[in-house]
């Protein structure tokens, strides 16, 4: 897995964005070995990346970041520098979740969580069958102390990394 990040030009207009993610994903991909280093954009807004070189790209008024992993069948990454609205956690976790990962219910921890799902969603994004589209119908769990994401069969192993700025989060497609 190769990150890369890239700093958004003030005042952060969503034309800044997205020249800055396509430079961190540029970079990300040259790091990677990939033999191109630009990508296309699927009618989604996702990334249409170089074969055998899925990438993701999240951004944000001030920083964009992308994942590259080589070989991978899916990789997503998301970065949130807000906190969700606390009353959002019925909608975003079920109860299981909401006990195994949330139990403090604190807004940073639901920050984490809902990078975690986002970055998964992106990960497991041909699992429409499984979520529906739907971001906050991809389930998080923990085994053996790691957190894992499953839409339908599929799983993605998802890491973190919070601070009091940002939450910001990696998953990558793999078997438990």
């Amino acid at each position: 897995m190769v990150l890369a990040s890239a700093a958004v030009a003030p005042p952060g207009t969503g034309a800044a964005q997205h020249r800055a993610g396509r430079h961190a994903v540029g970079a990300a991909l040259r790091r990677a070995g990939s033999p191109v280093t630009s990508v296309g954009r699927a009618y989604s807004g996702a990334p249409m990346s170089p074969a055998g070189f899925p990438a993701s790209v999240t951004h944000s008024t001030a920083l964009a970041v992308a994942a590259v992993a080589p070989g991978a069948r899916g990789v997503g990454v998301d970065l949130e520098p807000r906190c969700p609205d606390l009353r959002l956690h019925r909608f975003l976790l079920d109860e299981r979740e909401r006990a195994e990962l949330w139990p403090g219910a604190d807004p940073p921890g639901l920050r984490r969580l809902f990078a975690a799902k986002e970055a998964a969603f992106k990960a497991l994004s041909e699992c429409v069958d499984a979520h529906g589209g739907l971001f906050w119908r991809v389930r998080l769990g923990l085994r053996d102390g790691r957190l894992w994401a499953r839409a339908g069969d599929r799983y993605a192993l998802v890491g973190e990394l919070s601070a009091p700025a940002f939450a910001l989060a990696v998953a990558v497609t793999a078997d438990p």
